[in-house]
C-alpha cells in the first residue's frame, strides 16, 4: 500500500522528472553531435577539396627610348635588384629595336628580369613598315611576351598566354595615336586602339587567362590629370576584363587609381631616356600583388597592395642611367625634393590608398 501511495504521489513526480531529464540529455547529446558535424563541415572545404592559393607580383614601368647614346650595360644597374624580385615585369619600348636603338638595349632590359614589352605607340610607324619588320625580327627571336606590332594578321589575332605560379596572364598593347597612316593592306602592323574591336580582344583574352595586362599609349601630355578620352578607354578596358592597365602619355606622370577591380597607371612617364628636359627624365615604377584562390571548381582572383614610386634618368658619364628617387641627388636633378613631393601628390590625387615609395 505504501509503495502504491508512493507511485501515486511523490514517486510519480520523481519519475516524470527523471524522464524529462533523460530526454533533455538525449536532445543535448544529439544537438552537440550535429553541431560538431556542422563545425567539421565548415572547417572542411566543400566536398573535402582543399583550398589552394597562388601568388604573383607584377611590376610595371614606363617608356624606354634610346637615340644611340645610352650605354645599356650600365644604364640599369640602379634598378636591377628590384626588377628581379617580380614574376611578371612589363615595360614600354618606344625606340624601334634594329633601326632606332640597338638590340643590345633591349637585351639589357630583358636581362634585368623584364619579360613583357609593349610595342604600340605613336612612333611605331616612324621607320615605315620596314622599321617594324626589322624590329619584329628581334622580338620574334626572343623569349619575351611582346605585343603591339605584328608582321601578319594571324600574329595580330593571336592570344598568347604566360603562366607564373599557376596564374595565367595575357599581355596586350594598343596605341590611341599613330604618327603616319597604315597601308590598307597592312593594318596589322600596329595595334591601333578601336572603340569596338579592342575591348572585344580584351574580353577574349580575359576568357583565356586569369589576368589581362594592357599596355596603353594615349594622349595626355597636356596635363597631370587623365583626359576624358583616357578615362573613357580605361573604363572600356576595365569593363572588358583588363586587370592592370599600364598607361603611357608622352612625358607625363599621372595618377594611379582603381576602376572597380582594375588597377590603372594612367601614365608612367619614361623609364629611361637620353633627352635632357626634366619632364622627359621622370618616370614611374609601379607594382601590384595578385592572388588566385581555387577551391573545387570555384576560383577567385584578387589584386592588392598597389604601390608606386618615381624614378629618373640621370647623367652617368657620357650616358644616362636609371635611379629610383631615393638614390637621386640634388646634383642629379635640381629641386629633387620639391619634384618628388609634387608628383607624389599627383599620383595620389585620384586614390590616396596607393602606397608611394618602398619599392623593392
Amino acid at each position: 500500500m505504501k509503495n502504491r501511495e508512493f507511485w501515486d504521489g511523490a514517486g510519480k513526480i520523481v519519475a516524470i522528472m527523471a524522464l524529462v531529464i533523460a530526454m533533455i540529455s538525449l536532445t543535448m547529446t544529439i544537438s552537440s553531435r550535429m553541431l560538431e558535424k556542422n563545425v567539421q563541415h565548415e572547417a572542411q572545404p566543400s566536398g573535402g577539396v582543399p583550398e589552394q592559393t597562388d601568388v604573383i607580383n607584377i611590376l610595371a614601368a614606363g617608356m624606354a627610348e634610346d637615340t644611340g647614346t645610352i650605354q645599356a650595360d650600365t644604364a640599369f644597374s640602379g634598378i636591377s635588384s628590384m626588377v628581379s624580385n617580380y614574376d611578371l615585369a612589363a615595360w614600354s619600348q618606344k625606340s624601334l629595336i634594329g633601326t632606332e636603338a640597338p638590340s643590345s638595349f633591349a637585351d639589357a632590359v630583358q636581362g634585368l628580369g623584364f619579360n613583357m614589352a609593349g610595342l604600340a605607340n605613336a612612333g611605331s610607324l616612324a621607320q615605315g613598315p620596314d622599321g617594324i619588320t626589322a624590329s619584329m625580327n628581334y622580338w620574334q627571336s626572343s623569349d619575351i611576351q611582346y605585343a603591339g606590332t605584328n608582321t601578319s594578321t594571324d600574329e595580330q589575332n593571336q592570344i598568347r598566354t604566360v603562366t607564373k605560379n599557376n596564374i595565367t596572364a595575357v599581355f596586350l598593347s594598343f596605341t590611341d595615336q599613330l604618327d603616319g597612316t597604315l597601308p590598307d593592306s597592312e593594318k596589322y602592323l600596329v595595334n591601333v586602339y578601336d572603340d569596338t574591336r579592342s575591348p572585344e580582344i580584351v574580353a577574349k583574352a580575359d576568357a583565356a587567362a586569369d589576368i589581362v595586362i594592357v599596355d596603353m599609349y594615349w594622349s595626355g601630355q597636356d596635363g597631370q590629370q587623365p583626359t576624358d578620352r583616357q578615362k573613357q578607354i580605361a573604363r572600356a578596358l576595365a569593363d572588358a576584363g583588363a586587370s592592370v592597365i599600364i598607361g603611357n602619355a608622352p612625358d607625363a606622370i599621372q595618377p594611379v587609381a582603381w576602376i572597380d577591380d582594375t588597377l590603372i597607371f594612367y601614365s608612367m612617364g619614361n623609364l629611361i631616356t637620353d633627352r635632357t628636359d626634366d619632364s622627359a627624365r621622370l618616370g614611374l615604377v609601379g607594382a601590384v600583388t595578385v592572388t588566385k584562390t581555387v577551391q573545387g571548381n570555384k576560383q577567385k582572383i584578387e589584386l592588392f597592395n598597389p604601390r608606386a614610386d618615381l624614378c629618373a634618368s640621370v647623367k652617368s658619364g657620357s650616358s644616362y642611367a636609371v635611379k629610383m628617387f631615393d638614390a637621386v641627388t640634388e646634383d642629379d636633378l635640381k629641386n629633387r625634393d620639391t619634384i618628388y613631393s609634387s608628383y607624389s601628390s599627383v599620383l595620389l590625387s585620384m586614390d590616396d590608398s596607393i602606397r608611394i615609395g618602398g619599392m623593392e
